[in-house]
């Protein structure tokens, strides 16, 4: 189920991506050149010009977490459990154990009980190996 979810946030984004891209292309050849001659670089324009590279930022940053969130889940997919899978999200998220059992409703010694699991089941020593 987070699968779909993911992708179908992916698509979204890169279709808004793509749109955004494509209405650049078109005024910056289109109506740049007349528009040019009236423009004065002021506060407003910087403004403007920051908030659209914030948002291609903040869009790469998702898309990229995307992407890293459904190799995961294939990588794991072998002899993992469905619970020991959200674990593994969320340690991948950088939670901690106690966020973890929080997230899950469960005590912190299961968490810890399905982390040691993890670890034998996929050969790691600690989280770094996993993330």
């Amino acid at each position: 189920m987070n699968l779909l979810k993911q992708i179908t946030k992916k698509g979204v984004l890169l279709a808004l991506a793509i749109a955004v891209g494509i209405c650049a292309f078109v005024f910056t050849f289109l109506y740049a050149p007349e528009y040019a001659r009236s423009v004065q670089v002021n506060s407003i324009n910087s403004m403007m010009i920051i908030t659209f590279l914030l948002l291609v930022l903040i869009f790469g940053i998702i898309l990229g977490r995307t992407k890293e969130s459904i190799e995961v889940i294939t990588k794991f997919e072998t002899n993992l459990t469905d619970r020991e899978k959200e674990i593994v999200l969320l340690i991948i998220q950088r939670k901690k154990n106690i966020e973890i059992a929080n997230t899950l409703f469960v005590e912190l010694s299961t968490i810890k009980s399905h982390i040691n699991n993890i670890y034998k089941k996929e050969n790691v020593k600690n989280r770094k190996e996993i993330i």
